[in-house]
């Protein structure tokens, strides 16, 4: 007897070649019989059929069915069904159950998985499944019966697609529908016109419509509407009509004669498609690509469009210029491109470009790349993307990066150095995170206020700043965020003795690649002495102006004084000459701040006096000679002695027949500090003071000299007060070390 299961076909040979009895199904020889006759149906049947066997669901099938199974590229034969098919077992698994429980069942268009064209897709199929019974009677399989109605599914649901599409089409398109008498007249009511328009049934009737239509359009519209019924052709015409708002939008009304069977115009049917989006749409999209040519012209990066081509064989060979920018001019130094190709412009094209162009168009891929020009000698970064593949087009846009790698060497080379820089600088150096929490300080900063590194972390170093100067400090930190930096200027604490210095914060933020500001570097540096300076400037400035109005009054006064003292013009002009050589004598002295001769007291107070009062009449010196002041102390000691001989000669001892005016001075070689000091003393007496009460003449401006800017400027010690017969002030100064003093006096 031939071997079972009979026949040549190929699932037939596959059950007879395989070894059941390594299934739980066993050897082939002992198969009941039900089994066997099943089998013989299945691989008889022309339908696509399939049999579980057993609780493990063991697979047999027919040669129909391995067309499902082809490009899944499993072996389904005596395997498990809920192992070969373990991804789609929640489809079948309880069919399966319904089978072994003795029941059968019709389902239609049930959704499987399949594996088609290299890839998992939905198909459908009727599916019909019944019970399969052994000897005895009991359920040990379900056989099924399946039939493919892919097609169909699919048809049906694109023809209800269709269709809903069909719907909704119409009902998007039409606005308004309408329709006219034979004539072009309107005498028919449209509730969807009047709707879009907000016009009444009266406003709409006749003619009405045209007052719908946007004043500069109807003229347009109504000529397109009589050319239309002239030729009896049809109206398709874009103008504004007026919506109920009171606003306008556009419009696309399309109309057509509706002919009788002898080819009269029974009527003219139209609609009208709201296109306000859509002219919105091209508005904006011309001012997009007016911006774009704009950004396009004025961009630093070159930009160009290339079009890749291919030789007979088909490979990439060469490429034209489509559309270059201005600033590809300027990187490549190239005359104008477009049109033209490589080989053209260069001679013969530069493969390694090509060959990069072709490969974006291959993959669909850009390309980011770092090249070297070594004829220009620069590092460009060029980005190479697809822009039209069936064109061959591809877009190149590249920046010249020399300079930033060639700074990026050396930041990366000075790294050392800026650290040893950071330690030596004079400084105070420190680093913080937002809102002034420092995270580091700099041993500058440690050595100046005293304060630990841990002491100065966080907001710690405020400690060091004096109290009256928080709320500026907390401000400037406040707004660093906004401002992108700190600029603020605050006193602090000096270790040494406990004074407050002047200092002048400056902060620039450190930012990360996203532009996120991740700490803060600054520096504090010691402004005391600009500080000092600017206001010593302002002094200054304000005594210039105030000595200039004084020594205008005291030539005057020298004038009058020569003038009653004088025989005659000849004698007044020879006194005035000496007395105006004198004047400009002191003001030599005046301006010998930085001379390396040191000027001396008595030279300073004799050529004063002289100066101002024309001689020294009425005025007694008494002190040592040779006294040397220091160049830093000249001017501003020749200024408040200018100020008191001034106003002695306007109001005082030197200005009254009965005054007089003794000044002594006296050196003290050492001082409370370990220097030489120089005491002077300006004595008035005999002068007619103001009564009691009122106030004293002049415009006190020397006094602010002697009482503020003396000590500010000098560290002198004074006092000025106005005695029952003159003014009496004294001034205690450190001098330069006199190694001759003589008596003067």
């Amino acid at each position: 007897m031939p071997p079972w299961p009979h026949g040549e076909t190929g699932m037939a040979v596959r059950i007879r070649d395989r070894a059941w009895t390594e299934t739980p199904l066993g050897a082939i020889g002992h198969w009941p019989q039900s089994l066997k006759t099943v089998v013989d149906l299945m691989l008889a049947s022309s339908s696509m059929m399939s049999l579980v066997w057993g609780e493990e669901a063991i697979h047999l099938y027919n040669d129909r069915f391995t067309e499902l199974l082809r490009e899944h590229h499993v072996d389904a034969l005596g395997q498990s069904a809920f192992q070969t098919f373990a991804r789609s077992r929640d489809v079948f698994a309880a069919d399966i159950a319904a089978g072994m429980a003795g029941k059968s069942a019709r389902l239609q268009a049930q959704r499987y998985p399949v594996q088609r064209n290299g890839r998992l897709e939905d198909a459908w199929f009727d599916v019909d499944y019944a019970p399969v019974r052994d000897e005895a009677g009991r359920v040990a399989g379900v056989l099924w019966t399946l039939r493919e109605t892919t097609a169909q599914v699919l048809a049906e649901r694109t023809l209800r697609e269709s269709e809903a599409r069909h719907r909704l089409l119409i009902g998007s398109w039409a606005q308004a529908v309408w329709e006219t008498d034979p004539d072009g007249v309107v005498v028919t009511d449209s509730p969807s016109w009047r709707a879009y328009t907000g016009q009444t049934e009266t406003e709409w009737l006749g003619y009405g419509w045209l007052d719908a239509i946007h004043p500069d359009d109807r003229a347009y519209a109504e000529r397109q509407w009589r050319e239309a019924m002239t030729i009896r052709g049809l109206v398709d015409a874009e103008f504004r009509l007026r919506a109920p708002d009171g606003g306008w939008r556009w419009t696309n009304v399309r109309a057509g004669p509706v002919l009788d069977a002898e080819g009269h115009i029974e009527k003219w049917a139209g609609i009208n498609i709201d296109i306000d989006a859509r002219k919105r749409a091209e508005t904006a999209l011309r001012d997009s690509e007016a911006k774009y040519r704009a950004l396009f012209e004025s961009m630093d990066e070159a930009y160009a469009v290339v079009e890749v081509l291919r030789d007979d064989h088909g490979r990439w060979a060469d490429f034209r210029f489509v559309e270059v920018n201005p600033a590809f001019l300027q990187h490549t130094g190239m005359p104008w491109p477009v049109g033209q190709t490589a080989t053209e412009l260069l001679g013969t094209p530069n493969p390694h470009w090509t060959k990069l162009y072709g490969q974006v168009l291959d993959t669909g891929r850009s390309i980011r790349v770092e090249e070297s020009e070594p004829t220009l000698d620069r590092l460009f970064d060029l980005n190479i993307f697809p822009l039209d593949t069936g064109l061959h087009h591809v877009a190149v846009l590249f920046t010249n990066i020399t300079e930033r790698r060639r700074i990026e060497e050396r930041v990366r080379a000075s790294e050392a150095w800026l650290h040893l820089l950071v330690e030596g600088i004079p400084q105070l150096v420190w680093r913080s995170a937002e809102l002034g929490q420092w995270s580091w300080a700099s041993s500058q900063w440690q050595a100046f206020t005293g304060q630990s590194l841990t002491a100065s972390i966080g907001r710690g170093w405020l400690d060091a700043v004096c109290s009256d100067d928080h709320d500026a400090v907390l401000r400037a930190w406040d707004g660093a965020s906004l401002s992108g930096r700190i600029d603020v200027e605050f006193r602090v604490r000096r270790a040494s003795d406990g004074a407050y210095v002047w200092h002048h914060m400056r902060a620039m933020p450190v930012r990360d690649d996203a532009r996120r500001i991740v700490e803060w570097l600054g520096t504090t540096t010691d402004v005391q002495q600009l500080k000092e300076l600017q206001e010593r400037q302002s002094i200054l400035v304000d005594e210039l102006q105030h000595r200039t109005r004084n020594l205008i009054g005291v030539v005057r006064s020298m004038a009058d004084k020569t003038a009653r003292s004088s025989g005659d013009l000849s004698d007044f002009r020879l006194r005035f000459r000496d007395r105006l050589e004198s004047l400009a004598r002191v003001q030599g002295l005046l301006s010998r701040l930085h001379d390396v001769d040191r000027v001396m007291f008595d030279d300073l107070i004799r050529t004063e006096l002289s100066a101002i009062n024309g001689g020294l009449d009425h005025v007694t010196l008494t002190g040592p000679t040779g006294v040397r002041l220091r160049s830093s102390t000249v001017q501003t000691l020749a200024m408040a002695l200018h100020e008191l001989a001034t106003n002695a000669v306007k109001y005082g001892a030197l200005g009254q027949a009965t005054g007089h005016l003794a000044v002594t001075w006296s050196l003290e070689p050492m001082g409370d500090d370990g220097q030489p000091w120089l005491h002077i003393n300006w004595r008035e007496s005999g002068v007619a003071m103001p009564p009691a009460g009122s106030a004293p003449k002049g415009t006190g401006q020397g006094r602010e000299l002697i009482e503020r800017a003396l000590p500010y400027q000098l560290r002198a010690r004074t006092s000025y007060q106005h005695g029952p017969d003159g003014v009496l002030c004294a001034i205690s100064l450190p001098v330069s070390a006199s190694k001759e003093v003589g008596a003067y006096g």
